[in-house]
């Protein structure tokens, strides 16, 4: 009797629940029955007023327009009154970490930082004390470290000065430089580190950059075997730069060490090998070596500057040795048609000034950053000395732009 009483209720629980799927189940079938959307198919539109601003590749959203930056400084020296400014009192001149050049780098910090790639000529052996200045340069490590932490990316090494202090400071030098995991160019322990890293070669944002450093010479001192410093030598030049062409460089950097020292203007030696360069299909070249800044060349097809003097140094005469070029390159591709351009580059001029001019060391500073405020340099007639020099060489129209 208990169970006959029971099961009428389990049968009404049972149709309630089905009544109240049903019309669930029957929405369920109404959807899978219903033609699926489709959804707009992605198409580039091959004209010239193209606003889209993404494109597919492989499954993945990438930029149809991608730019970098390759921000380049002049000459880094160490002269021997820089030694003695860098030089922590009471401490020990042999050992790297005694030297301070927290103010070397630090103003202009933020650019160095920015850009994809900070390039800067590093124009002495390191690691070899005791140090020195000038005829023959040796510089403590710390300096590098500290470019290094400021931003620096690739130090340039084919210069006349790298082998001030022989074998035994190139391959200080070099080992110094991979210990810290920084790039450089332009000198090698031997044949086979040059094949394997000469150009030095950077894929940033699928864009591909080649830079080749190469100096006219080495103050007489010979390249001691095995090691190996970039000539210009054009045959070997011109080799290099196919090489970078047959890597896949989308552009092609030259930073030739060369020049007459202290001329605004580049000498018929420079001219010959810049144009020849630019013939090899060579976009971009950045000089050093002159210790102040020369004349240069800014168009669509290709940019000049063939020298941007100092970057720090002792040096105030003759004119123009404190006064220097940071240049800016930067560079576009086309991710749709591959076509990589150079954009209009930025450039500023920068003032070195001495131990107290400007701060307690050693420094540079972005000219326009102190145009018509005097009151921050401490050497009032630094200040001056530096408006007039500025103003002289902007005066000469030295830069030609046609962008």
């Amino acid at each position: 009797m208990q169970m006959t009483r029971k099961l009428p209720i389990k049968l009404l629980l049972l149709c309630l629940l089905l009544v109240a799927v049903a019309p669930a189940a029957s929405g369920s079938r109404k959807k899978k029955a219903r033609p699926a959307m489709e959804m707009p198919r992605l198409r580039l539109v091959m004209e010239k007023d193209v606003t889209c601003t993404r494109v597919l590749r492989s499954g993945r959203a990438v930029s149809l327009l991608d730019t970098i930056s390759i921000t380049f400084i002049g000459d880094v020296m160490q002269h021997g009154k820089q030694l003695q400014s860098a030089l922590i009192g009471g401490a020990d001149p042999n050992l790297p970490e005694s030297y301070d050049y927290s103010h070397a780098f630090r103003h202009i910090e933020k650019t160095l930082s920015r850009a994809d790639i900070a390039v800067a000529n590093m124009e002495f052996p390191t690691g070899i004390p005791p140090y020195s200045g000038y005829p023959i340069f040796s510089a403590p490590e710390s300096i590098a470290w500290e470019a290094r932490k400021c931003g620096i990316d690739l130090f340039l090494l084919a210069n006349n000065h790298i082998l001030d202090k022989g074998k035994r400071g190139f391959l200080s030098t070099l080992k110094i430089y991979d210990d810290m995991r920084i790039r450089y160019a332009g000198a090698y322990r031997d044949s086979l580190q040059q094949r394997q890293e000469n150009p030095a070669f950077f894929n940033i944002k699928g864009i591909r950059v080649a830079i080749l450093n190469f100096t006219y010479g080495t103050n007489g001192f010979s390249i001691p075997h095995p090691c190996v410093v970039n000539l210009m030598d054009s045959v070997r030049v011109k080799e290099d730069i196919a090489k970078a062409r047959k890597m896949g460089a989308d552009i092609i950097i030259c930073t030739p060490h060369w020049g007459e020292e202290y001329q605004l203007r580049p000498s018929v030696h420079q001219k010959r090998w810049a144009r020849m360069l630019l013939r090899e299909g060579v976009k971009v070249i950045v000089g050093s070596h002159p210790h102040v800044p020369q004349s240069a060349e800014i168009s669509p097809e290709h940019i000049l500057f063939y020298s941007l003097g100092n970057y720090i140094s002792n040096q105030t005469t003759p004119d123009y040795t404190q006064l220097e070029l940071m240049v800016t390159i930067n560079i576009q591709k086309n991710n749709h048609t591959g076509e990589t351009t150079l954009l209009k580059p930025e450039y500023e001029f920068l003032w070195c000034f001495k131990k107290d001019e400007f701060a307690p060391c050693y420094t540079v500073v972005p000219v326009k950053e102190l145009l018509g405020r005097e009151e921050l340099v401490r050497d009032k007639y630094q200040y001056r000395r530096m408006v007039v020099t500025w103003e002289k060489f902007t005066g000469q129209g030295l830069i030609k732009e046609t962008f």
